[in-house]
């Protein structure tokens, strides 16, 4: 017997993520869907008078619920770090700059249902996911003589209904994470502007 590409009501203790395969075992694999990576070379460059950048992952998804991050179509630690190579440069002689990864996750968590007949003609939200994207851009010179800093933190939180496919699912999750991203850089180019000014470029 074939099973529908969609949810059922299954108990609110089932993890969040696991909801949207529960019906697929007995399917033909869905044909894979390769998502662009997500880039920022489109945006200005900006310029800090140091003679490298580092990336740093401070970091670690503990691949386990309720974090999803690792099983995503767009992770954020890699749309960070992205972030980092295409829109920070070194053009000074010395000094350095460190692009600390402090936080990239998501987490699911699964929602109760409405119970009863008003449940057969309602459409719930199934689960909830929590998005953080947390950085911190450290500059100093040579010598550590004049240091400065700027974080930027940026945060969503998305629900999706119950009863949707698979392909559905990755995409609506793909424009969560990118959606965050671009809210990080925002927060972060503002905050380098205001406390990061005197780095921004060689003399």
């Amino acid at each position: 017997m074939k099973l529908p590409r969609f949810l059922s009501i299954v108990p609110a203790s089932v993890p969040a993520l696991c909801l949207f395969y529960l019906l697929t075992a007995c399917e033909s694999p869905l044909p894979v869907v390769n998502y662009p990576d997500l880039r920022f070379n489109h945006l200005p460059v900006i310029e800090l008078n140091v003679a490298r950048i580092e990336v740093v992952e401070q970091f670690r998804s503990p691949l386990r619920a309720p974090n999803v991050e690792h099983e995503l179509p767009l992770a954020p630690a890699k749309a960070m770090r992205t972030w980092a190579q295409d829109r920070l440069r070194a053009v000074g002689n010395t000094g350095i700059a460190r692009f600390i990864i402090m936080d990239a996750s998501v987490k699911a968590e699964a929602l109760v249902k409405k119970k009863g007949l008003k449940a057969a003609f309602t459409l719930d939200q199934a689960a909830r996911y929590d998005a953080r994207l947390e950085a911190k851009l450290e500059v100093e010179n040579t010598g550590g003589l004049s240091k400065g800093f700027a974080t930027a933190t940026a945060t969503r939180t998305r629900t999706l209904p119950e009863r949707i496919s698979l392909n559905d699912r990755d995409d609506i999750l793909y424009r969560f994470v990118e959606a965050a991203s671009n809210d990080f850089d925002k927060t972060m180019t503002a905050n380098i502007d205001r406390h990061l000014s005197s780095f921004k470029s060689a003399p």
